[in-house]
């Protein structure tokens, strides 16, 4: 018989209704599952002990989420419907990939911007056009101009950070107003007809739009 400790160790897998494994989780989140109703009482659970797969129900160190009737009970103690499990770890991932890009374009941004007011030539093209008109209006006033571009550039850079962290918690609003402020970046550089800059545009918002996509999936699972 396994001991308190010896499942505390142990790892699960399951089985979802779409036939995808999700795991390897520990025992407080496969019962966390069980209470939320993504996992069944006959939902196929796979102990990292075990070769072979077995209902919920059959294990002893789950049966205490269970109604007597087999289900799993949720928070407010009804018995929960059966639900397959839908957070596709894919579809996470991609969200997190999609989300990130805001994380880049901010830092890109902010090195471009810090190579640009100490007189440098090179930067990124990932960065934000915005920032860089602010820093060529900055080097035209001196010390006090590039410390107050450098405060903008900062605020701007902020705010894509907040998208990216917002995104991240799978808030969609914050990836559809990231990647509408993008593609209004994107105009500055067909403005200037920087075709480099603005194809790079185009690719992060590709990215993003992946993000979004994902978000929308895994916030109506």
């Amino acid at each position: 018989m396994n001991t308190s400790q010896d499942l505390m160790e142990l790892t699960y897998k399951v089985r979802g209704a779409d036939g995808k494994e999700y795991g390897p989780v520990t025992l407080d989140e496969i019962t966390t599952w069980l209470r939320e109703g993504r996992l069944s009482a006959e939902g196929e659970v796979m102990r990292s002990d075990m070769n072979d797969w077995a209902p919920a129900a059959s294990f002893s160190e789950l049966q205490g989420m269970l109604s007597p009737a087999g289900q799993p009970m949720a928070a407010g103690g009804a018995a929960a419907a059966t639900a397959p499990m839908t957070s596709d770890p894919a579809t996470a991932a991609q969200l997190k990939s999609g989300a990130s890009w805001f994380y880049w374009v901010a830092g890109l941004s902010l090195i471009n911007s810090a190579v640009a007011l100490s007189g440098t030539g090179w930067g990124f093209i990932v960065g934000l056009g915005i920032t860089q008109i602010f820093d060529a209006i900055g080097q035209q006033f001196g010390t006090a101009g590039k410390a107050v571009v450098l405060v903008l550039d900062l605020i701007v850079a902020g705010v894509f950070v907040l998208f990216g962290v917002l995104s991240h918690k799978r808030h969609t609003w914050a990836f559809v107003l990231g990647m509408v402020l993008y593609a209004l970046d994107g105009l500055i550089f067909l403005i200037a007809q920087d075709w480099l800059g603005l194809g790079f545009h185009a690719f992060v918002l590709f990215c993003l739009f992946r993000g979004v996509k994902a978000c929308r999936e895994l916030n109506a699972s």
